[in-house]
């Protein structure tokens, strides 16, 4: 009897024992669930924080190695198709509801070229400018900006009639001039010279093959062409911390964008100035863009850039 009421001990205490080994066991594997789940946690926040900063880098490199060239001819998209056609023509007999301009194109539409109907019908306020087209896509470009004040970047439009019917690759100025026009406005503004125009700039890159038949202005452009005009470009990485000091120092930005706010193919803006912690941009495409805005809005849209300095006499 003794025996088994030992046995019966035992077992009750092996029974015990057991129960807190497992217990023990259930213990340590949450404790390590919780550790890799925590190490995960870890690993994402990390993963997070360094790809804020790794993305725009990211980005500038993957582009940066094209050649030198992007397709930064313009706001407007290439296409040659029946439905594109249909488009154009949707949007300016809604335009011309309201506006004579429009309502002239239209009834003039076979003596325009494509691309000016198009550039109309996207951007209501190059109207005047293609209504003019035919009037004035003879005369010649004009040889000056206008009064400029050294050390101020001057806001220059690409279709601005002064240059905008002026011969650009295979259209115009005033559609393909985007990165002329954006050099014009840094080179004139660092220098004071009011001789450095669109029209001047664009010569001089197709005689000097900064252009790109069918693709756009190459970004050379603003390094290598640069010295013609006095000053010199110099591509940086993206950041707000260098954007931010080369404005506030008087060294002007040029950016090639992606699209987005700014373009749906490819776009030269220049970065003039800063202004109350924003950043005073221009677009050489629109005159309602060009105004203040905040770096992480432009940041993500940012394909490449260039500060600019006045060389020495």
């Amino acid at each position: 009897m003794e025996e088994i009421r030992y046995d019966i001990k035992r077992s009750r205490g092996d029974i015990a024992a057991e129960r807190k080994r497992r217990k023990r066991i259930r213990r340590k594997r949450r404790l390590r669930r919780l550790g890799a789940a925590g190490k995960l946690l870890f690993l994402v926040l990390l993963l997070t924080a360094v790809w804020k900063y790794l993305r725009p880098v990211c980005a500038w490199i993957y582009h940066v190695k094209t050649e030198g060239v992007f397709a930064a001819a313009s706001d407007i998209l290439a296409g040659d198709s029946e439905a594109d056609e249909e488009d154009i023509c949707l949007v300016l007999q809604n335009m011309a509801k309201n506006d004579s301009r429009a309502a002239f194109l239209l009834e003039h539409e076979a003596e325009y070229p494509r691309e000016i109907l198009k550039l109309a019908s996207e951007n209501a306020e190059t109207l005047d400018f293609a209504a003019d087209y035919l009037e004035k896509k003879a005369v010649p470009c004009t040889d000056s900006i206008g009064e400029v004040t050294k050390g101020t970047i001057p806001f220059l439009l690409q279709w601005d009639e002064r240059w905008g019917y002026g011969a650009y690759g295979n259209g115009v100025i005033g559609i393909n001039g985007c990165g002329p026009t954006c050099l014009a406005m840094v080179a004139a503004g660092l220098t004071g010279d009011d001789r450095l125009t669109p029209a001047r700039v664009a010569a001089f890159a197709e005689e000097n093959g900064y252009y790109v038949e069918g693709v756009g202005t190459k970004w050379t452009l603003m390094s290598e062409g640069a010295p013609a005009f006095g000053i010199q470009g110099q591509e940086m990485n993206p950041g707000k911390d260098a954007v931010m000091n080369s404005l506030e120092g008087g060294n002007p930005v040029i950016c090639s964008m992606r699209p987005g706010d700014f373009t749906t193919t490819g776009h030269f803006i220049v970065l003039a100035g800063t202004e109350n912690g924003k950043i005073i941009v221009y677009d050489p495409n629109s005159i309602e863009r060009s105004r203040l805005w905040d770096y992480e809005t432009l940041e993500y849209q940012i394909n490449n850039l260039w500060k600019f300095f006045l060389l020495p006499l």
